[in-house]
């Protein structure tokens, strides 16, 4: 028997005006320029922010570039983005950066300069493109510089001036210097260089600060977390905790989730040359209840377990992890699952973890961060290696609260044949999420582009909308009638890709729309009314 699950998911706009591109192997040009760095967040409403340096003639080298796409893929900034700084120091390479949003969706863009100084900046812009500091806050020598956004309207900062220990300071929203000076991050146990990593807001005025204690060589560290009070900086403890004593890196970007005031920290670790995934539980009382390290990923030492990446939902009793497998040989991987009992560590799909992706050669393992919906994962898997040579594609993950693929996986997202980069998947807001990479379509050419996707809600139930239409499923027939009081001017149904599948420009009030030769999958129905209102329903369809 079929079963047709409906969900009411208000779009900014329709897909008539959207400008989503539903060939994934062309996908939507984020902005004309070429650029082979770029990053993006999402905003609450579903807008993409898409943040790049493009290169410019010596001795500027790079220019920072902003562009927005609104929930229907629409450009705001122009067809080439909006300017953020052409006046960080830069020579002809990028240095690690960051994007944080706020609760009010502003952008903070956090760059090192790899010019003279190598000095930091963060830039604050809304969704207007009004930059609040129009020449960003200029940190002095800084890297990795990383901002947290305070609940009041504040940003503590936090970066590495290069040498000794990492610096923070908070500022004002109109970015006003808080305290006297800044503060380091340091402590009773701490005798090398320290690096932000992760900052937290705590309740009661106070914030954590995940950091690496650098070894007096190359890029490796150890992690440690520390409390701090948000009125002066001042430290909580005199001995910070160790979160982990196996080796990780102080330039790669790790994996939190907070749960009021505890953290969980998700990262690989090394011993030796063995890498393992891992998932910490950090108290706001300074403890780590799961012990030093955490909870492994799985205690099979047979594969490698990298690029762990968490995620909770509030509510929720667990915390979602992925980690990437590969053997000691590290030229063939796949992907695993493992679920987390957010009090006691204890692993919920055995101690091997689960297998979503089996490794061989096509090597599918995600890339990006992990997100739940419903409490079920939403991630972006490459199928190939991407060596810089090998062409791969890109595909949606859509688990359930098993861990199992559901019938919409994989959703084909980037289908060009080529190597991609800056891979990235924002959050998922009203039943679709947008991934953003770059690629070279044309060779010698690398741009930006964009993808959007429908995800998987099941919920079996039927809901008015605003414009008073609603939508009767009947699973036995695989029929569902759209019904509305102010009359419908036009229907058009897409499937997960953006393609037109059905569309009756004529329709009246109780059209009737027999879904039983469609695969399954979600479907995304848009309706114009005739008082000119428009909404949409999301469709699932499963048998």
């Amino acid at each position: 028997m079929k079963k047709i699950t409906l969900l009411l998911a208000l779009l900014a706009c329709a897909f008539a005006n959207a400008q989503w591109v539903t060939d994934t192997a062309v996908n939507t040009l984020v902005a004309d320029s070429a650029s082979d760095d770029a990053k993006s967040i999402g905003t609450s409403d579903g807008k993409t922010f898409v943040v790049f340096w493009k290169s410019v003639a010596a001795p500027t080298n790079y220019e920072l570039r902003v562009q927005l796409l609104d929930a229907a893929g629409v450009q705001q900034f122009g067809t080439d983005g909006m300017l953020v700084s052409n006046t960080v120091p830069m020579s002809t390479f990028t240095y690690v950066w960051k994007l944080t949003i706020d609760k009010d969706d502003n952008l903070y863009v956090c760059v090192t300069g790899s010019g003279a100084g190598n000095p930091g900046y963060i830039f604050k812009i809304d969704t207007a493109g009004n930059s609040a500091w129009e020449n960003g806050l200029n940190l002095g020598a800084g890297l990795v510089p990383t901002v947290l956004p305070l609940q009041n309207g504040d940003v503590i900062v936090s970066y590495w001036p290069g040498s000794g220990k990492a610096k923070m300071q908070r500022f004002t929203a109109a970015g006003t210097p808080v305290w006297a000076n800044p503060t380091d991050i340091t402590g009773a146990s701490i005798t090398s260089a320290t690096i932000p990593a992760d900052l937290y807001e705590l309740s009661g005025g106070d914030y954590t600060v995940v950091f690496h204690q650098k070894f007096n060589f190359g890029i490796s560290s150890n992690l440690y977390f520390q409390k701090y009070s948000q009125a002066n900086g001042i430290q909580t403890w005199e001995v910070p905790t160790q979160v982990s004593d196996k080796g990780t890196v102080y330039n790669a970007t790790y994996s939190g989730a907070q749960d009021g005031d505890v953290i969980y920290y998700g990262y690989s670790g090394a011993t030796g040359l063995r890498y393992d995934g891992y998932v910490q539980r950090i108290n706001p009382d300074g403890t780590t209840p799961w012990g030093i390290n955490g909870m492994d990923f799985d205690t099979n030492t047979t594969n490698y377990e990298t690029d762990t990446k968490i995620a909770f939902a509030p509510g929720s009793d667990y915390v979602w992890a992925i980690a990437r497998y590969t053997p000691s040989t590290q030229d063939v991987y796949g992907e695993y699952v493992q679920k987390f009992d957010k009090v006691t560590g204890a692993r919920q799909f055995t101690d091997n973890a689960k297998e979503v992706f089996e490794i061989d050669a096509d090597s599918r393992n995600h890339i990006g961060d992990l997100f739940l919906q419903d409490d079920e994962p939403l991630f972006l898997i490459k199928t190939g290696m991407d060596n810089g040579v090998s062409p791969v594609t890109l595909s949606g993950v859509l688990l359930d609260e098993n861990g199992n693929a559901t019938g919409e996986t994989p959703i084909p997202v980037a289908t060009f044949a080529a190597s991609k980069g800056r891979v990235t998947l924002n959050k998922p807001v009203n039943g679709q999420t947008v991934a953003v990479f770059t690629e070279q379509k044309q060779p010698g050419e690398t741009k930006i582009y964009a993808q959007h996707f429908a995800t998987a809600v099941l919920a079996n139930e039927t809901f008015d909308s605003v414009a008073g239409i609603r939508v009767y499923p009947n699973p036995a027939s695989g029929i569902f009638t759209v019904d509305g009081s102010a009359g419908i001017e036009s229907v058009a149904i897409f499937n997960a890709t953006g393609q037109l599948i059905h569309e009756d420009k004529a329709a009246v009030a109780g059209i009737r729309i027999d879904s039983g030769n469609w695969s399954n999958g979600i479907y995304m129905i848009n309706i114009t009314t005739k008082d000119g209102s428009r909404n949409s329903v999301k469709l699932v369809k499963a048998n």
